[in-house]
């Protein structure tokens, strides 16, 4: 899990295993990122910010292309930034 250190939010929305563990987190999943969350403290904000991103553009309605969603991801960041 070293490389998620040098994630920035948008890194972490668009990781599967990070998706994942928002989305349909598991005991192992829960278990692994709680534990690199606290080895890695200072990510705290890139993971809280990934996760409000993913949880806004989890809905069960109209399914959107990928294009669009890193369209949404990147002006949400610039948003945010």
């Amino acid at each position: 899990m070293n490389h998620y250190r040098h994630f920035r939010a948008e890194d972490f929305v668009w990781d599967e295993a990070f998706r994942q563990w928002i989305l349909a987190p598991t005991r192992e999943n829960y278990r692994m990122w709680s534990n690199w969350l606290e080895e890695n403290p200072e990510m705290n904000y890139q993971v809280k910010l990934a996760r409000e991103i993913v949880m806004a553009l989890h809905c069960r309605g109209p399914t959107i292309t990928d294009r669009e969603i890193r369209q949404v991801v990147k002006e949400t960041v610039a948003r945010i930034n």
